[in-house]
């Protein structure tokens, strides 16, 4: 044998040996997809045939209320309906503009209750209640100073 022929030979063998491993492994794969794809057939069949069954039961319901003079009344109250959820719709946005306007002054209205309820009673001596008052003003004080600081830093900035 000429050296051609043997490294023919050689290489022939090597091509062989690496394509069977892939030649099996592809039919089990082809093998596997035809029973999948049987399988899955089957079951669109019987997919088809329930659609198919319903749409004729559909058909016969609808020509029967057809007949009897039911679809219309049938139709005219899914109309109802619709137009009904339609105004809940829009009677629920009015609540929330309205809720979103109120709901402030209502709480506005508890702060000032309460505040006017913490006021010293009428049998309380005036002491007291000057202590009071003037702790309120030592407060405002001091929040107006602070308020007023702010811009005296930025501008200093």
């Amino acid at each position: 044998m000429d050296g051609f022929q043997t490294a023919f030979l050689v290489l022939a063998a090597v091509v062989v040996g690496a394509l069977l491993p892939l030649l099996v492994q592809l039919y089990s794969v082809l093998h596997t997809l035809r029973h999948v794809l049987e399988k899955t057939s089957k079951d669109v069949e019987e997919g088809t045939k329930t659609v198919h069954n319903v749409a004729d039961r559909l058909d016969r319901l609808t020509a029967d209320l057809a007949r009897d003079g039911k679809l219309e009344a049938m139709v005219s109250g899914v109309t109802a309906v619709s137009e009904m959820a339609v105004q809940l719709r829009d009677t629920l946005k009015v609540a929330t503009a309205v809720g979103a306007a109120v709901g402030p002054a209502v709480g506005a209205a508890v702060r000032a209750w309460r505040s006017h309820s913490e006021a010293p009673a009428e049998g309380s001596s005036g002491e007291e209640a000057r202590a009071a008052g003037a702790h309120r003003v030592e407060d405002d004080r001091q929040g107006r100073e602070e308020v007023t600081d702010i811009p005296k830093k930025e501008v200093a900035r």
